[in-house]
């Protein structure tokens, strides 16, 4: 991430949105400590506060918005991300306790109350169902969104008069989440920068030697590489690997591990030359997650560089995927724009193609006073092409397309290709992209044209 006066972030000069040079590693010099990722991310979310939260609850035509800390039960502790991200905290995501807590005590608020009183959000921290109730009569909410899990507190609370006004607030949740302000937009640039450069660091020579190299090796070269470098993880990088029929035979100690040509996750193969090692990983960092599905080609013997065929398939692949871009259409749901995606026309190599996309993971760094991590997890939240992910996220294929919002965008498209069998080859491409007025754009986006080489 850099720092420049002036701005928050900027891509290096040389670089383009749409093919990034990974050479030097420009991004990975430029990563803040962690106290200073933690005060971007604050900034962020007081940014958000002051911009998103009005405009968002004016779209839902909501004037009243109550949180609970309470209505996240598949959440440990209740700590929901929702609920979290609304408490207030200092500048270094320390929660600031209740007003209402005795001295000395690291209480948080039981209850959040926003209401939009025409020019700005204002916000109020109730101290009891009673104290709601005043408060609610004195305002006089026109519309009222509240949690529908265990809310029958509430509902009596609020009395049958503004009862009858409330709506479930699942949907005003998802909309503050998953909204972007400008500077995140700009961040993930280089957060997704940070990924590519290690991803084309670890599918070179520098990690892999032909005949020798594990997946497992590779697997924990990735492991040290982001722990090296001050980068956060949750999950173990996946490392597959595809194989020529006729190859699989050649090393018969590895042969039982592939399927139509290729291992599941978690098999330990030894890389052989001409084969395909692709990885999903992600990358943690200023509550971003990377979502990055990436291929790299070992050179057979003889080869000087990538065959015909297979840089002709990469390039198939990214034309279908920038097929698949154009139905992410403002307004559709996630089920609308995989339904519109199958009438799609495929080149005529492909084998077979689907589109998947789901809102990258995202997490907050919020501690206690006293420096208990109170929030801890990541989460999900928006639109998604499949039915959803349980239990820490809020995701729904019936959820719509709005601006300012960020995807995994992950088709998988395979290709047929002299000598690799009736399956072809599988080159998932995957990336964060970000949706604007103009529709779908590219975030650093990776081998548009360019396969990772092993010599």
């Amino acid at each position: 991430m850099l720092l420049l006066a002036g701005g928050l972030l900027s891509l290096p000069v040389s670089a383009t949105a749409d093919e990034v040079a990974v050479d030097h590693g420009e991004y990975q010099r430029s990563i803040l400590p962690m106290r200073q990722r933690v005060q971007v991310m604050e900034d962020w979310w007081k940014r958000k506060e002051q911009v998103v939260l009005p405009q968002i609850m004016r779209e839902q035509s909501v004037d009243m918005w109550i949180v609970r800390n309470d209505e996240a039960d598949k959440y440990y502790n209740n700590e929901g991300p929702v609920y979290t991200s609304l408490l207030p905290a200092n500048y270094e995501g320390m929660t600031t306790p209740s007003q209402y807590a005795s001295p000395g005590s690291q209480q948080v608020p039981r209850f959040m109350l926003f209401h939009d009183n025409g020019s700005n959000v204002d916000y109020i921290e109730p101290s009891s169902y009673k104290h709601i109730s005043e408060m609610v009569a004195d305002l006089e909410p026109s519309r009222i969104a509240i949690g529908e899990h265990n809310n029958a507190a509430m509902l009596e609370a609020l009395g049958e008069k503004f009862s009858m006004r409330t709506v479930d607030s699942w949907t005003l949740g998802v909309r503050w989440l998953e909204t972007m302000v400008p500077e995140q937009v700009t961040a993930y640039r280089d957060v997704q920068g940070v990924a590519n450069e290690l991803i084309a660091e670890g599918f070179s020579n520098a990690a892999i030697i032909p005949g020798v190299t594990t997946t497992d090796d590779l697997n924990w070269w990735f492991r040290q590489r982001m722990l090296d470098l001050d980068i956060e993880y949750e999950n173990h990088p996946s490392i597959r690997v595809q194989r020529r029929p006729a190859y699989i035979d050649k090393f018969p100690d590895d042969a039982a591990e592939f399927v139509n040509g290729r291992v599941g996750n978690g098999s330990n193969v030894t890389i052989q030359r001409g084969d395909i090692i692709s990885i999903d990983s992600d990358v943690f960092m200023l509550g971003m997650v990377t979502d990055s599905h990436q291929h790299v080609y070992v050179l057979d013997a003889g080869e000087q560089d990538i065959p015909d065929e297979l840089q002709s398939a990469l390039e198939t692949v990214n034309e279908v995927q920038d097929q698949y871009a154009k139905e992410f259409v403002i307004g559709r749901t996630g089920r609308e724009i995989v339904a519109s995606s199958d009438d799609i026309k495929r080149p005529a190599r492909v084998v077979e193609s689907e589109l998947a996309f789901h809102p990258p993971p995202m997490f907050l760094r919020r501690y206690l006073l006293g420096g208990y991590m109170f929030s801890h997890k990541t989460y999900v939240a928006g639109m998604t092409s499949g039915p959803g992910y349980y239990p820490t996220s809020i995701v729904s294929n019936d959820h719509k397309l709005y601006a300012n919002t960020l995807y995994a965008f992950e088709p998988h498209t395979w290709v047929a290709v002299r000598g690799w069998g009736d399956h072809g080859v599988e080159l998932g491409m995957g990336q964060i992209v970000v949706v604007d007025d103009a529709g779908l754009q590219y975030l650093n986006r990776s081998q548009k044209s360019k396969w990772h080489v092993v010599r």
